[in-house]
């Protein structure tokens, strides 16, 4: 009897060890760069679905075994694919593990068709349930009611009375096997989350959602290097909003963010799809410009600095204001001195000279 329990023990810690690693390798692998949650694309949802599937049946594979009972989690796997793919997830992971069983474990029989027939039925019904706006407590709780009440009523097919043994034994070891992946699933999920948003913390100005100082002299510093290289342009547009301190005077600081937020979006938006735009800190901007001659660049300038002036930046009141920007403009090769010092300059002239104008550190 202890031998049992011991065996049974062990087997159970080996499905929680599978589990465990499929989850790892799900947020790391086909979710990288995206959060668990979020809503998958086509190619992920068919990826989760396949990956989903072998997990399902390497749990088959590893059953849990108890006084002549072969009890396994291959559910849990419909769970994660419904979870985090949806309903094509989870039928494509239920299919899967349901040839698995008609077509590894002996002879196709008539237990074979209800376990397999059941794993379709529970895939189904478990896409729905995830597609609803629910908690995820609430999806994992109503997932593993129906994965208890759908193999109960499996069980009973196959095995009548003699199956309420099994049975009982099944939705114990689901629930809390249940329970404890859930849990799990739940910190993977906030943990992933967390990570993503103190790296896009590290990376983008949090109000603008433009690159940050950090990611401009990273990008500045490996383009420059890249112009010096291939003897390529590299133009540089330095953008100060005009009078930005009567901004926050007049309308408080919450309207300058609003402003700040807009131009931002609007900033990105004029700019050319490959531009670097980025916040280098309050109101002064920059465009980097990679493979553009001079006079190319001032057009540009002067197209970002029309739209702005043209537009109406909405208060948190409806009040709708008018600002301008100078801009100074500077491009490599044309200028030996350093790149961000004359854009700086052209920058200091535009302000000089008036305000709501492009200007260069050269003539042209």
């Amino acid at each position: 009897m202890t031998n049992t329990i011991l065996g049974t023990f062990q087997d159970l810690i080996a499905n929680f060890a599978i589990v465990t690693a499929y989850l790892f390798l799900t947020s790391q692998i086909i979710f990288k760069n995206r959060n668990l949650d979020a809503s998958a694309s086509w190619s992920t949802k068919v990826l989760l679905g396949l990956v989903a599937g072998l997990l399902g049946s390497i749990l088959m594979v590893f059953t849990v075994e108890f006084d002549g009972t072969i009890l396994d989690f291959r559910q849990l796997a419909v769970v994660f694919s419904a979870l985090f793919g949806g309903i094509y997830a989870s039928l494509i992971t239920g299919l899967i593990i349901s040839l698995m069983r008609l077509l590894y474990f002996g002879v196709i029989s008539h237990s074979a068709i209800v376990a397999a027939s059941t794993t379709i039925v529970i895939a189904a019904v478990l896409g729905v349930i995830c597609m609803m706006k629910l908690t995820f407590w609430r999806k994992w709780i109503y997932a593993l009611i129906v994965c208890n009440v759908l193999t109960a009523i499996a069980f009973y097919i196959n095995m009548g009375m003699k199956g309420t043994l099994p049975v009982v034994i099944y939705m114990i070891m689901m629930t809390i096997g249940g329970l404890i992946s859930g849990h799990l699933t739940a910190f993977l999920i906030k943990a992933k989350s967390h990570f993503q948003r103190m790296e896009r913390a590290a990376t983008f100005d949090f109000l603008t959602e433009l690159n940050n100082h950090r990611t401009f002299d990273e990008v500045f510093n490996a383009s420059m290097e890249k112009a010096m290289e291939k003897n390529e342009t590299l133009s540089l547009l330095m953008i100060d909003i005009d009078h930005f301190k009567k901004i926050n005077d007049t309308y408080g600081h919450s309207n300058g963010d609003i402003v700040l937020k807009q131009f931002g979006k609007l900033l990105k938006e004029t700019s050319r799809s490959f531009d670097i735009v980025s916040r280098n800190g309050g109101e002064e901007f920059s465009v980097l410009l990679y493979d553009l001659p001079h006079k190319h660049a001032l057009v540009v300038g002067n197209r970002i600095r029309s739209a702005i002036s043209k537009h109406e930046f909405v208060l948190h009141d409806g009040h709708g204001i008018q600002i301008t920007v100078s801009i100074g403009a500077a491009t490599y090769p044309d200028t030996k001195e350093e790149l961000i010092e004359q854009a700086d300059k052209a920058l200091y002239k535009a302000k000089m000279d008036g305000r709501n104008r492009v200007c260069s550190n050269q003539e042209v």
